[in-house]
């Protein structure tokens, strides 16, 4: 059965507006409600793409725009402004600018992000006290904003990588959809050259019709078609793999992205391949907890051959990524954050 929300976002998506970013709103607030609720902030729905996080000890409010906002948002947050103890939040996990001079972005996607920003995010400016971001380089493209840094919240990994114990079939997985097939096309012959070589590997991806142009599927290849957020994290929920793959370009674009590619390939106990973007040189620790290696065919074909041909080094290093997940994903931590965002604009 089709849900509300994923009639709501065919439809805004038809309409060519900009779609309510669930993803954003799950990995950075609602994964830590509970947290929160420890700390007696309640978090709620006040719009299409806006939470309010209240205190309930002191009646302070912080209501956060979430990437995007309607016009109907943009009233409720003009309203919210004029109330007393309550402060605006701006959260945004891309660097909305760097994408639109991206020249492989599709054209419908650069249309919504032109539109939001010529006009929806003039009118939401005015009303903003905090900015929040996983990258300094998008903090940055709002200097006149206290700025604070912020990244997503754990998933809460099992510790358990006993699927690594003699597994008949290796499975593989890029947990990305087609938006990313660009990145994977440079990688792809290395990728398809490993499967040739192991039989036992299998690859998974969520790229559907297009991830046929790269490898096609067969008995070592499934590609599911992309998911809806709440669909995907369902299925996510029944996954266990043994690799997993984060092959993206290093470009302005992707350096300024989040590192939930860790927290993702942690939670189905992968071990996880990465290129070397900003987020990835920074979180991921090569031979410890992941391997990052170049983006070139070559180097991904190593690097998949030496976790699939060495089970005892893939889940010592799955274990270690679900560890380093559990630690720079800290729910404590990111709950702090919005809580010291509520109680003070400056952030830190």
């Amino acid at each position: 059965m089709l849900s509300v929300r994923y009639l709501k976002n065919a439809y805004d998506h038809a309409l060519g507006r900009p779609k309510t970013a669930f993803p954003t709103r799950y990995h950075y607030l609602e994964v830590v409600r509970e947290d929160l609720a420890e700390r007696s902030i309640e978090l709620r729905e006040a719009g299409q793409h806006c939470l309010l996080l209240s205190d309930l000890n002191s009646g302070k409010q912080l209501l956060v725009i979430v990437r995007y906002a309607t016009e109907k948002d943009i009233r409720l947050i003009a309203r919210m402004r004029q109330q007393p103890d309550t402060r605006i939040a701006y959260l945004l996990d891309d660097d909305i600018w760097a994408m639109l001079e991206d020249k492989d972005l599709r054209p419908d996607y650069k249309a919504r992000l032109k539109r939001f920003l010529s006009q929806q995010f003039g009118a939401i400016h005015p009303h903003v006290d905090i900015f929040l971001a996983p990258s300094r380089k998008v903090l940055d493209r709002c200097p006149e904003f206290p700025g604070q840094y912020i990244q997503p919240a754990h998933m809460g990994p099992s510790m358990d990588v006993g699927h690594f114990a003699d597994p008949g079939r290796i499975r593989m997985a890029f947990l990305s959809s087609s938006t990313h097939y660009n990145d994977f096309q440079i990688v792809a012959p290395g990728v398809r050259a490993a499967l040739d070589k192991n039989p036992r590997l299998h690859l998974t991806t969520l790229m559907g019709k297009r991830g046929e142009d790269l490898i096609a599927s067969g008995p070592q290849v499934t590609h599911l078609g992309d998911k809806f957020f709440d669909d995907f994290q369902v299925w996510l929920k029944k996954q266990r793999f043994h690799i997993a793959l984060a092959p993206y370009v290093p470009n302005p674009v992707n350096d300024a992205r989040s590192n939930l590619k860790l927290h993702q390939h942690a939670f189905v106990g992968a071990a996880g391949i990465y290129s070397p973007t900003s987020v990835f040189k920074q979180y991921a620790n090569h031979g410890d907890d992941s391997l990052v290696v170049e983006h070139t065919a070559n180097k991904w074909e190593e690097a998949i051959a030496k976790l699939a041909g060495d089970p005892s080094t893939a889940a010592r290093i799955a274990q270690g990524g679900i560890e380093n997940s559990l630690r720079i994903g800290d729910r404590h931590m990111v709950a702090d954050i919005w809580a010291n965002c509520l109680n003070d604009p400056l952030g830190s």
